[in-house]
């Protein structure tokens, strides 16, 4: 931890159409001298901003901005009822315009759909924009493996079984097994982080990227797959994505959890492409 840093966490009110939407938990780490522009953090599904603890201490030089999204973590359900996607993305709008207005952004996941389709809406909001590993299942095909076997996730969540149902979206897809051993503060939240992400995130299947208004945006965006992930459906989800943003990924140590299990590596490349 940078000598001098200054931590916060605050509970952050969204608005919606209709009134209050969400209350965000924000964690908000700061060294005496920052460089650059705040670097907000978004997690994927089943965790919450955890995930990123140890890609934020190998981060020292940067102000930090990680929260739990609607629904996981310390954060409250949606106030109004709306799970959508676009509820999602104007939650990360409120995050940045939080910090200042404008940010680099890294997003893992089911969390860099949600950075993407904000990119979409308000790519004003953004510098540069680190994308890991973003699920486009819109562009699979109907009978991909991946389907039915997050159809028996689900199915193990309504039993309860959160174990089960994370072995499952885990070792099944080749995220790699965790180098480094699961926090109390990781745990804490997983059986509802898991109930958010399958029964309230289904949007995730519909999402299909506006790779014209991405293209069209002026915000370099830099697409990551881990080492571990070729093969499997987080490589086709990207190849997707890569062919129309004619982009080629960054590789990145690990499998699908990388950010999370080689921190200081994947902290190093994504400071070194966002100098």
């Amino acid at each position: 931890m940078a000598r001098g840093s200054e931590h916060a966490h605050t509970l952050l009110g969204v608005t919606g159409e209709h009134g209050p939407s969400a209350r965000l938990f924000v964690h908000d780490e700061a060294p005496a001298r920052s460089e650059g522009l705040p670097l907000v953090l978004v997690h994927g599904a089943g965790v919450d901003s955890s995930f990123y603890d140890g890609l934020a201490t190998c981060m020292p030089a940067r102000r930090t901005v990680r929260y739990d999204r609607r629904g996981c973590g310390q954060s409250m359900d949606a106030l109004d009822g709306d799970w959508s996607l676009d509820a999602q993305a104007r939650d990360l709008a409120s995050v940045i315009r939080a910090t200042g207005g404008r940010a680099d952004v890294v997003a893992h996941s089911l969390g860099a759909v949600v950075a993407l389709r904000l990119l979409e809406r308000e790519p004003r909001l953004f510098r540069r924009l680190v994308a890991l590993e973003p699920p486009i299942f819109s562009g699979l095909d109907p009978d991909d493996e991946v389907f039915a076997n997050i159809e028996r996730a689900r199915k193990a969540l309504a039993r309860h079984r959160s174990s089960t149902a994370l072995y499952l979206t885990t070792q099944r897809e080749s995220i790699g097994e965790a180098v480094v051993p699961y926090s109390e503060r990781e745990l804490e939240h997983r059986e509802r982080n898991l109930q958010t992400s399958f029964s309230r995130e289904t949007w995730a299947f519909d999402y299909a990227p506006d790779c014209d208004a991405i293209r069209g945006s002026g915000v370099p965006v830099l697409l990551c797959i881990g080492s571990q992930s070729d093969g499997t459906y987080h490589a086709r989800n990207l190849d997707i994505l890569c062919q129309g943003l004619g982009a080629t990924p960054a590789v990145m140590p690990g499998g699908h959890n990388g950010p999370r299990d080689y921190p200081s590596e994947v902290a190093g490349a994504i400071l070194d492409w966002l100098r």
